[in-house]
């Protein structure tokens, strides 16, 4: 049987730049649930803000070490498309924009066997957004993703920074939970 345990959860009482997880135990897989929105305004229509997640670092790097799958589904459109050599991992989809709170997005992120430091860290999210269209209307985004750090450094810390948004709202919840098997 897996044992559960919550390491620490972020609530925002005020918008912020980032978000980062400097403490995370001693477990064979993480988990990150998030609940939330980014003061984005972007209106493409292809997708809502993502949360993009850096390893081991405190500011958003250049080190082109991370690749992803990703599937996005929205109401008009299907789109899938894969990366390789770039500088974040990007949990799309995840977060809602600039509308209220009933439209903030979530994501369950798995980042498996972090700690080990003899191979790459692969990770998935599973997510979904609400935002604005071009016509200001709701649009909704689910998505897919799956991905890794190509790196072999044990995952020390984790940074999420918002993709379009320059910030995550307030009301925005982030927790961190550590799995093992028993």
């Amino acid at each position: 049987m897996a044992v559960i345990e919550a390491i620490e959860t972020i609530y925002l009482e005020a918008d912020v730049a980032s978000v980062e997880f400097a403490s995370l135990g001693s477990y064979e897989h993480l988990q990150l649930r998030m609940n939330g929105a980014t003061n984005s305004t972007y209106v493409s229509g292809t997708y809502r803000d993502a949360a993009l997640l850096y390893f081991n670092t405190s500011v958003a790097t250049t080190n082109s070490d991370y690749s992803q799958h990703a599937i996005l589904a929205r109401a008009t459109a299907v789109n899938a498309y894969a990366t390789a050599t770039q500088h974040y991992w990007s949990a799309a989809g995840s977060m809602g924009t600039s509308k209220d709170a009933e439209y903030y997005g979530g994501a369950v992120v798995d980042i498996l066997d972090y700690r080990n430091g003899s191979k790459n860290t692969s990770m998935m999210v599973v997510s979904g957004g609400t935002g604005p269209d071009s016509s200001g209307n709701t649009e909704f985004t689910i998505s897919f993703n799956s991905g890794c750090w190509d790196n072999v450094a044990a995952v020390t810390k984790i940074l999420l920074i918002p993709d379009l948004g320059t910030a995550f709202k307030r009301g925005s919840v982030f927790s961190l939970y550590g799995l093992n098997s028993s």
